[in-house]
């Protein structure tokens, strides 16, 4: 079984750092290849990074080979799971590799990111307990004599708001768009884009980061982004495999007017493990991709879903999964017309570019 890749240690950047800063604009082809919650298992995301084609091994060390390709985790990488903390790492350093390449590696923050930087710890596993211990300085002395007050004030430690891991996870975005795809953990929703998505994912890192605003009051987490069950961490309206005919098409009226008011073809949402594995809903319009993958979840084969453009323009979707045969693959053909002009594709941004104001629903 491989290990987690020897990286740096948990830390980094404060205010300001919640997303990445874009690709170099050198004619990247960005055409996002994305998977679901990993929740803490190692071996699945190495699976699915190689199974998308942009990750090799050489003797133990980890090496980008994806070129321009833009891969976007859906969130939910911490909990059930032993290693939580070896997983950020393995995707922070490939991220910092593909962009020297033109690409980039982007992590969604879910519910189970939320949870731990509010102190909520109930999905923990004791390897993630101790997995967080280690890296927050406890010895194995320490760890070994099985002192739980210790272990669990490490994890506080690392997780609070300000805290090292706390801070890494601020660099992710809550919500991203990638050409005409939005990925969200839980799933977009009209109300989320009158808030405005820049916001949200500013206050999610304010949050995190510990920012202290001018009144010296500490940044609260907002509540579209974490709040409840219409939020976009939590939001299950399109995860659901069984609907009634009332909920699809409250379904489609939500995604539709979500989908033109930010002029995108398809949203992909994580969150909800598919017993069916990956499977889109609505047209194609949106993907669930969580398929449950985690031997912490249902221990489902890893999956990966592609977009990209045939030679008449039109969206494709390609969803491959690992099986004992080698790998199936299956594709979407969007009956799209072919783009007018040559207008160029916009790179990965946490927000919308023109997030300036309300988007108009009439």
């Amino acid at each position: 079984m491989r290990t987690a890749p020897a990286l740096s240690a948990p830390g980094g950047p404060t205010r300001g750092s919640c997303a990445a800063p874009p690709p170099p604009a050198a004619a990247p082809s960005y055409k996002p290849r994305s998977f679901g919650d990993i929740h803490g298992d190692l071996q699945k995301a190495l699976a699915c990074l190689e199974m998308a084609g942009v990750l090799a091994e050489d003797d133990g060390h980890i090496r980008w080979v994806g070129g321009d390709t833009v891969v976007v985790q859906l969130g939910d990488v911490l909990d059930r799971g032993d290693c939580e903390i070896g997983s950020v790492l393995l995707l922070r350093e490939l991220d910092r590799q593909a962009r020297q390449q033109g690409g980039a590696v982007y992590m969604l923050n879910g519910n189970h990111e939320s949870l731990n930087v509010a102190g909520d710890f109930r999905y923990v596993t004791p390897g993630a307990f101790f997995e967080s211990a280690r890296a927050a300085g406890l010895s194995e002395a320490d760890i070994a004599a099985g002192d739980q007050r210790r272990i669990l004030q490490a994890r506080w430690y690392l997780y609070q708001p300000g805290g090292a891991m706390a801070r890494e996870l601020a660099k992710n975005p809550t919500v991203l768009v990638v050409n005409d795809i939005v990925f969200a953990h839980g799933g977009l929703l009209p109300h989320h884009l009158k808030y405005g998505l820049q916001r949200i994912n500013d206050e999610v890192t304010d949050w995190m980061s510990g920012t202290v605003r001018p009144d010296g009051s500490q940044a609260s987490p907002p509540f579209p982004a974490m709040g409840d069950s219409n939020s976009v961490q939590w939001n299950r309206t399109f995860g659901k495999e069984r609907v009634s005919d009332y909920e699809r098409m409250h379904m489609n009226m939500q995604l539709r007017a979500t989908l033109e008011a930010l002029n995108a073809r398809a949203m992909v949402v994580g969150h909800t493990p598919q017993m069916s594995g990956v499977n889109c809903e609505c047209d194609g319009r949106v993907w669930r991709a969580d398929a449950g993958m985690s031997s912490g979840v249902l221990d489902a084969a890893p999956q990966v879903l592609e977009f990209s453009r045939n030679e008449e323009g039109q969206l494709v979707a390609r969803m491959m999964r690992q099986s004992l045969y080698g790998m199936d693959v299956a594709q979407r053909v969007y009956p799209d017309p072919k783009p007018k002009a040559a207008e160029p594709e916009r790179p990965p941004t946490p927000a919308l570019a023109a997030d300036a104001g309300t988007p108009s629903f009439a």
